[in-house]
């Protein structure tokens, strides 16, 4: 009876398709919103590497070289929303590791990539590509169409085992037993 609770929706209900899988949807992020925490991260960190705490100073001030380019966040957005939020499903050369590391070069003067190993009661493999495919299959009501067919079948053929070995009639079947009162005289 699993097939009837599975089969019968045709659609994914709406908390199923918000909640997300292993990657996060694009259509669900506000890029105006990420791209204001960008600012205000960015802002917090260059003033407290610099010393201005305290200061009313705009580092990345929209009209500046240094402001926040919302193309460039959307990209980042595009590509983090195509990737796993777990590390352990990251392939060795996944395109977020490669543009990560690239990134970082072109910034930094030294780049290294390490492989973590987690040691413990679970083992992470190598992620693979795969495909799901999800089919629509038949409706409750076949279920329960096969479930009644099956049902009359055992029924019938009870009944027919039934009167073969004990040499009854139907009728007989379905009768209560006589009740036997001994008389005492």
């Amino acid at each position: 009876m699993t097939a009837a609770t599975l089969s019968e929706p045709s659609v994914a209900p709406g908390l199923l398709e918000r909640a997300g899988g292993l990657s996060d949807g694009r259509h669900f992020v506000n890029e105006n919103s990420v791209a204001r925490i960008v600012k205000l991260v960015a802002e917090s960190l260059g003033r407290h590497i610099y010393g201005y705490q305290g200061k009313n100073i705009e580092i990345f001030d929209d009209g500046s070289s240094l402001a926040i380019n919302p193309s460039y966040i959307g990209s980042w957005l595009d590509l983090l929303s195509q990737t796993p939020r777990v590390a352990p499903f990251l392939s060795k050369n996944d395109p977020f590791v490669m543009a990560l590391k690239k990134e970082l070069t072109d910034h930094t003067d030294e780049v290294i990539v390490q492989t973590e190993v987690l040691d413990g009661m679970f083992t992470f493999y190598d992620s693979t590509k795969a495909i799901l495919n999800v089919y629509q299959v038949a409706s409750v009501t076949f279920d329960l169409l096969l479930l009644l067919v099956l049902g009359s079948y055992l029924i019938v053929l009870f009944s027919f085992l039934v009167i073969v070995t004990r040499g009854l009639n139907l009728i007989s079947l379905f009768r209560r037993p006589s009740s036997r009162k001994i008389k005492t005289a």
